[in-house]
């Protein structure tokens, strides 16, 4: 999945949504006044419809445009988060 741009948001693009179960599929706030929130997931065959038995994993990470963001710094964050 590659990096998206949109009027309000920068996505990441690190993970393959046909692995996750989209009904699981949930957005948290990682980060209010710095603008990072995350879409997590239960892998497929994991997600009973109330409870992931294995955890949730983060799909993408979304960073808010009007904090600032741009394309270069959240690829920066996301190799030093990553690494």
């Amino acid at each position: 999945m590659p990096w998206e741009e949109t009027e309000d948001y920068i996505r990441s693009g690190h993970g393959d949504l046909s692995k996750y179960d989209k009904e699981s599929m949930r957005t948290i706030t990682i980060d209010r006044s710095g603008g990072i929130k995350a879409i997590v997931a239960c892998r497929k065959g994991s997600f009973d419809g109330g409870r992931c038995s294995k955890g949730m994993e983060v799909v993408s990470f979304l960073f808010a445009r009007d904090k600032g963001w741009t394309m270069s710094k959240a690829k920066t964050w996301f190799k030093k988060k990553k690494d």
